[in-house]
């Protein structure tokens, strides 16, 4: 959550609706809205590895290493990530997650794989991973949704408008009590993409949630945005940031959940409850 300065914050733009409490507003739309502490209470600048763990466990990663640790998970966050995954309690409880988010078999047999919290989170469940080469795009996203990003780099996927990345999202809500989509270019973008590429990305998340809002029954699913840690909201630098995090929430009990949630790792037992 950053300021309401256009020429800055990529989400203070007019076009900017749903995401618009990014830029400091109230929501536009009816979301339920909540800033989080991206820090979680530990000095330094939030990093990936243990703001996300921290979301999908529960438990302050941050805290139990004593710092914040960027990128990949190592031993300390992946003994966490096995025995507090959120994949993991949901199956317990009898219910059915799944991760939308595509991979290749070559990735995943690669010797020295480069997996991120939310893999390991998934991997610690059982719950397969949505395989490229066996889903065939038709129920999978890449984790930039149009497939530019993949194809761009040998790995061809079928392009994708928002309406079309909302359809296959909305279309695993039926046979599943948990869909997650993680989308990463917002983090990349605000470290390494031009101005143009960053209010670009702000744009393109904004549609992404457009459709999906506008597809789904919002009497009876919620939809829920969270993320690790701020970086793109300040457009002006290309470091994270110590700002608040935002939870946005729309639908069936949106409001008693935000409510639930009053920091980062309170998000997984509530996300429990609803599942």
């Amino acid at each position: 959550m950053g300021r309401d300065e256009p020429g800055v914050n990529p989400f203070a733009v007019p076009e900017i609706r749903h995401l618009a409490p990014l830029a400091g507003r109230g929501p536009a739309d009816g979301a339920a809205f909540r800033p989080l502490d991206a820090t979680l209470g530990v000095a330094g600048l939030p990093q990936s590895a243990t703001g996300q763990t921290t979301l999908f466990t529960g438990v302050n990663a941050a805290r139990a290493m004593g710092r914040h640790h960027p990128g990949l998970p190592g031993p300390t966050l992946q003994a966490i990530l096995r025995t507090e995954s959120l994949f993991s309690k949901v199956v317990a409880r009898g219910g059915a997650p799944t991760f939308a988010n595509a991979f290749t078999a070559r990735y995943l047999e690669s010797r020295r794989p480069r997996f991120g919290a939310t893999t390991h989170m998934v991997m610690a469940s059982g719950v397969r991973l949505r395989l490229l080469e066996d889903d065939a795009n038709d129920a999978a996203l890449s984790h930039e949704y149009t497939g530019a990003w993949m194809t761009k780099r040998g790995i061809p996927f079928r392009p994708r408008s928002a309406e079309g990345a909302a359809a296959v999202l909305a279309s695993l809500l039926e046979p599943h009590d948990l869909v997650l989509y993680e989308y990463f270019l917002t983090d990349l973008a605000g470290h390494r993409g031009s101005r143009e590429e960053r209010y670009a990305q702000a744009a393109r998340v904004e549609a992404l949630v457009d459709g999906v809002v506008g597809r789904v029954d919002l009497g009876r699913d919620l939809v829920v945005l969270v993320s690790d840690h701020g970086n793109l909201e300040e457009s002006d630098h290309d470091r994270h940031t110590t700002n608040p995090a935002p939870l946005l929430a729309w639908g069936w009990g949106a409001g008693e959940f935000v409510s639930r949630v009053g920091s980062m790792e309170e998000l997984t037992p509530a996300l429990i409850d609803r599942s």
